[in-house]
């Protein structure tokens, strides 16, 4: 797993890298925005199924709707 996460944080990090190498600017708010969001918690939802068929009653997800 700490491999993934160092090849996912270098890969974001690289685009930073050439743009600021090749002068291009970019405003901290726009840094800071693009490593929150890589440090965002993914949701997985995971369901046992105990049917014979696989066709067991699956939970429904809230509506993210406001």
């Amino acid at each position: 797993m700490a491999i993934k996460h160092r090849l996912r944080t270098v890969l974001l990090c690289l685009p930073l890298l050439l743009g600021a190498f090749s002068g291009m600017s970019m405003r901290p708010e726009e840094i800071e925005e693009l490593m929150h969001s890589m440090n965002q918690q993914k949701i997985v939802v995971t369901v046992e199924d105990d049917s014979e068929n696989g066709d067991g009653n699956l939970p429904k997800l809230p509506d993210l709707e406001e």
